[in-house]
């Protein structure tokens, strides 16, 4: 399909950058009156939708939103920890958030460099200054201004999302401004401001029916501004309770940046006559729609093979961050470069893949975190939740990087045979052979193993075996270590235990030509290494430029209707309507389902704690699903109750003592794992007020908490899975710090920069 090419047409009159595909001389003869020709202005406007493309190529987008939640801890481990080292003013993470606005002064990529486009489309339409067809024909016009409209509130919305109060320029400028007056605007004005532009845009943008596929996938649809404008009012009517003096909200909206409480009064929006129903509204509009379907299986809307996009005309997604198969110059200087912050390292000769391959994820050498034990445990059932296995690479198979080129991709090929010269993998020990051959191989009917007896000394995989697989476990559940090593394959458990001694996500060490596991180091919490555990597989890109390289052309979803459904429950729920609720979340759940006929991964279907529930059939190759799991995913009230097993089991904080509390967790709980690492997640998690108990209750890298987690025996030093928190987490890191050196740029209206009073007044509470 044909992709828009999204340029970065900034309407300045002069700017320098030190990237040399900006580093472009321009054509005399083209002025500011240019952009309000209609070829111009047609430019302009499809230049703003780098809108919807600012957080998927640089580092910014990825440290920014993926830093505060409670499912994913930050690689660097001080950020994970939230040390006052990294959150703080001058940091690499205050430099993140503000290079996704780019500062308003100089940065030609950025928020701000878009809505100054958006606002000179806006006023040159309202004015009536725009010509050609933007003056003879009032509906087009009127759509190309709602596009305008919604990729400015896209602006402003993640903005504020990082920061509450945020500047709201009101029109563009064509030069670098006189003063640097930035004046924060309140939260409830914002949300107003957003709301009112995304109802004129929902009334005049086109449906999704009318819209050309060919030529204008990717736009902005009445679709996309309904599920927008849904998510706008629920999150609205969550930030109602923040309202007060309590939590620093004074009678003009504004926020006193010296209340401690101040991060929650950063949340009201203002409270409108029938937020809850407008939110259905809106989101009754997308999922009654009739177009929009959601994907009957989870795992398509991720699958990308080689030369395939066909994921991306899914029914489901109501919008997308489009990007150009690559090569073509729609990509811009990077395109994607989400494989490259979130895809998961698997090359080791000794586990059968040697290299990087195709059809596996690309070299992650800056990488942003992981997915942590709170974000797995999620999948309670992981035999009956699919996605479990389709967000994540549980396991992979011994290959070989397909084709003679490093820049042409090509299918993955076979690795070689167990006995064959050129195998390097790791060797059988006889205590390995010996388990194996009595406790395993009786019940093990892989293909690719044809029954083969372990020897002692012979290489464990070959081709189309399992190279390595994960096991995320519990201490409870803990795998024994003569187990974990017998397996086919290299196991990466969470939890292994050896007698009475058990060991969290303990790492492999080469013994020889053979393996063991080292008691003596630990890779999880601080010590993340790139194969502690499973990496996504969402963003996986097989057609990249080059095996190793870290550019992508695959879409990035960034509404989809299984949100829709799950904005809309909460509403209900909210109102106490939950048999409404139900039906909506029991509708996404039962799509995550494994259904007859599909097939399990092998480590899911043969080690996964629960795996024993399965019937015999479902436990032999090639582990087909013979019973439809739809009614073991399907909910009731008692999810919520606070006293049942499925209840416990949903892991609530401390802090949701009722009913309404449960569900809005339960909520959290299902967009977590619906939205697993796609920065989504984190809208929602922070704006539900919930972020802050979620951290401290979830996420034990950031968490101060004591004993809440259990213990190990692989210390370092006494520093390591002790069962308490090892972080220093603030409430008041839910929101980000404005970094210095913008705080040293503002001015009064007068041009005299801010005092340190001043300053310290603009800056977020703690930092």
């Amino acid at each position: 399909m044909k992709k828009y090419i999204l340029l970065s047409m900034i309407a300045l009159g002069s700017v320098s950058c030190t990237d040399s595909f900006l580093e472009e001389k321009m054509v005399s003869t083209i002025t500011q009156d240019y952009f309000e020709t209609e070829q111009g202005l047609e430019q302009l406007i499809v230049g703003t939708y780098d809108a919807l493309r600012v957080t998927k190529q640089y580092e910014q987008g990825p440290n920014s939103l993926m830093s505060g939640v409670d499912n994913y801890s930050a690689k660097t481990a001080a950020r994970g920890m939230y040390s006052a080292s990294e959150w703080n003013a001058t940091s690499k993470l205050a430099a993140y958030a503000n290079g996704l606005c780019g500062e308003n002064a100089k940065s030609l990529l950025g928020f701000y460099p878009i809505i100054n486009n958006c606002n000179r489309a806006i006023l040159s339409i309202r004015e009536g200054k725009a010509l050609g067809k933007f003056a003879s024909d009032a509906n087009y016009a009127a759509k190309a201004l709602s596009e305008a409209l919604f990729n400015r509130a896209y602006s402003l919305y993640i903005m504020s999302t990082m920061y509450g109060e945020i500047f709201v320029p009101q029109g563009y400028t064509a030069e670098l401004p006189s003063n640097y007056n930035y004046v924060r605007e309140s939260v409830p004005n914002i949300y107003s401001l957003l709301i009112s532009d995304l109802r004129y845009a929902y009334d005049h943008l086109p449906d999704v029916n009318e819209q050309n596929l060919t030529t204008d996938f990717g736009r902005a649809t009445k679709g996309a501004a309904a599920h927008f404008l849904a998510k706008l009012y629920l999150q609205r009517a969550q930030g109602a309770k923040y309202g007060s003096s309590e939590y620093g909200v004074k009678a003009d909206g504004h926020v006193d940046t010296s209340n401690s409480k101040s991060y929650l009064g950063m949340l009201y929006k203002g409270e409108g006559t029938a937020d809850l129903d407008s939110c259905i509204y809106y989101s009754s509009k997308v999922i009654e729609h009739g177009y929009y379907a959601l994907e009957s299986d989870y795992g398509k809307l991720f699958s990308h093979p080689l030369g395939d996009y066909s994921n991306e005309s899914s029914r489901e997604l109501i919008l997308s961050c489009v990007y150009g198969p690559m090569g073509g110059a729609d990509n811009g200087r990077y395109g994607n470069r989400l494989p490259y912050f979130f895809g998961g390292d698997y090359s080791n000769a000794s586990w059968g893949i040697p290299d990087f391959c195709w059809e596996y994820p690309t070299k992650s050498s800056a990488r942003v975190g992981f997915t942590n034990d709170f974000g797995f445990d999620l999948y309670v059932n992981k035999q009956a939740d699919s996605r479990y296995e389709k967000s994540f690479h549980v396991e992979y198979i011994t290959a070989l990087k397909g084709g003679d080129s490093n820049s042409s991709p090509a299918a993955n090929l076979d690795y070689y045979t167990y006995d064959n010269d050129n195998n390097k993998t790791y060797v059988w020990t006889d205590a390995m052979a010996s388990y194996f051959n009595e406790h395993i191989l009786p019940m093990y009917t892989r293909a690719s193993w044809n029954g083969r007896k372990a020897v002692a000394g012979e290489h464990k995989m070959g081709k189309g075996d399992l190279a390595f697989a994960y096991v995320e476990n519990t201490k409870e559940t803990a795998i024994d270590i003569n187990e974990a090593l017998a397996q086919p394959f290299v196991l990466m458990a969470r939890w292994i235990k050896d007698g009475d001694k058990y060991y969290y996500r303990i790492p492999t060490k080469a013994e020889g030509s053979s393996y063991a596991y080292n008691d003596k180091s630990y890779s999880g919490l601080d010590k993340m290494g790139s194969t502690a555990c499973p990496a996504t597989l969402k963003y996986d890109e097989p057609n990249r430029s080059n095996y190793t390289h870290y550019e992508s052309g695959r879409d990035v979803p960034l509404f989809r209707l299984a949100e829709t459904y799950l904005l809309r429950a909460e509403a209900y729920g909210r109102k106490g309507n939950y048999s409404a609720a139900i039906a909506d979340i029991n509708t996404v759940r039962a799509r995550a389902a494994y259904k007859t006929g599909e097939k399990r991964a092998e480590v899911i279907a043969l080690l996964q704690p629960g795996h024993e529930k399965l019937s015999q059939t479902e436990q032999q190759w090639p582990y087909e699903v013979a019973v439809d799991m739809t009614s073991a995913m399907l909910v009731n009230e008692s999810y919520w109750d606070g006293a049942s097993a499925y209840s416990n089991a949903e892991m609530y904080p401390k802090t949701a003592t009722s009913t309404e509390d449960r569900f809005a967790n339960f909520i959290l709980n299902e967009l977590a794992r619906e939205l697993n690492q796609e920065m989504v997640y984190y809208e929602n998690l922070h704006h539900s007020g919930w972020q802050a108990d979620r951290i401290i209750y979830h996420d034990q890298l950031a968490s101060s908490e004591k004993g809440l987690w259990d213990s190990s025996d692989n210390l370092i030093n006494g520093i390591g899975q002790t069962g308490n928190g090892m972080g220093m987490f603030e409430p008041h890191y839910t929101l980000k710090p404005f970094t210095q050196s913008m705080l040293d740029l503002l001015t009064d209206e007068n041009g005299n920069p801010l005092d340190d009073s001043a300053k310290k007044a603009y800056q977020n509470y703690g930092y």
